[in-house]
């Protein structure tokens, strides 16, 4: 008669399972690469994020341009032009904060010769982009600065 039941050392050994220390090696190289991925993750949605601002900060830079172009004058290029011409965002006022990558707030000085705009992305950086009527455009960021198109006229470097 045959019994299933392991009789000696060698047989109770090569019944299968793991053993306790090989699961916690397991254990151990899952939080190893969580530690890796986690911020990896992390950091790529932040820039996604800030993207998305910048790309919707140039769609303004463009649009502005453009309106620029039938007057060679920043006074016409105002909330109300740019959401006639660029429906998909939201255009608030020179001292209006810019909430949410979606939001651009726009300032155009009393000259005409300057225009800026500033856009909150959902990672919490405001980015800015200036114009000048003699060609230089410069960019920039800040997570201190309220999001506004004023602050964004003051805009001195290149950072993005």
């Amino acid at each position: 008669m045959s019994t299933d039941v392991p009789t000696t050392e060698s047989e109770r050994r090569d019944e299968g399972g793991f053993t306790l220390v090989e699961v916690m090696v397991v254990v151990l190289i899952i939080g190893i690469l969580l530690a890796i991925g986690i911020p990896t993750f992390l950091g790529a949605r932040e820039r996604a994020q800030d993207r998305a601002a910048q790309a919707n900060l140039r769609t303004a830079q463009n649009t502005a341009m453009i309106i620029y172009t039938d007057d060679a004058d920043f006074r016409r290029v105002n909330t109300s032009r740019m959401r006639d011409a660029e429906p998909e965002l939201v255009w608030r006022g020179a001292n209006s904060a810019a909430r949410n990558d979606n939001d651009v707030s726009i300032a155009n000085p009393v000259g005409g010769t300057e225009w800026a705009a500033a856009a909150m992305s959902d990672s919490g950086t405001c980015f800015f982009i200036h114009l000048r009527s003699d060609g230089r455009t410069q960019y920039g960021s800040s997570d201190a600065t309220a999001c506004t198109g004023t602050n964004a006229l003051a805009v001195t470097g290149n950072d993005w």
